[in-house]
């Protein structure tokens, strides 16, 4: 079956994209890709409280670090951008400090972020 026949196959006709009343609350429709729901039981207002009891301290300390991280992340760019203007290679860099390539080369231009990279 080549490419051209899957495509024909994928694509939705009148009937597929009709959804019938009981069906409603249970599926929908993403472009040409329909999503079933799995429906949940209800649940007890206690198991509810244990489940919310579970997350909410690792949801805190998750919160805490993202915190924590863009506090480091705003003392450590400029300490890049001035590695970039010192010649080091961004391979190292991005081995060094865990950004990604892509992102150490749009800090050094200046017209993307207005950043002038300056060695000191």
């Amino acid at each position: 079956m080549g490419k051209r026949q899957r495509r024909r196959d994928r694509q939705e006709t009148p009937e597929t994209t009709r959804t019938p009343a009981s069906q409603a609350e249970r599926s929908f429709t993403a472009g040409r890709y329909r999503y079933e729901v799995i429906p949940t039981p209800d649940l007890p207002e206690q198991e509810r409280a244990a489940a919310v009891s579970r997350i909410a301290g690792f949801g805190a300390e998750r919160l805490r670090l993202l915190r924590e991280l863009e506090q480091v992340d705003e003392t450590l760019r400029p300490r890049v951008l001035q590695a970039v203007a010192a010649g080091v290679p961004y391979r190292r860099i991005a081995e060094l400090t865990g950004y990604s390539r892509s992102a150490i080369s749009r800090w050094g231009q200046p017209t993307n972020g207005g950043h002038e990279v300056t060695a000191t």
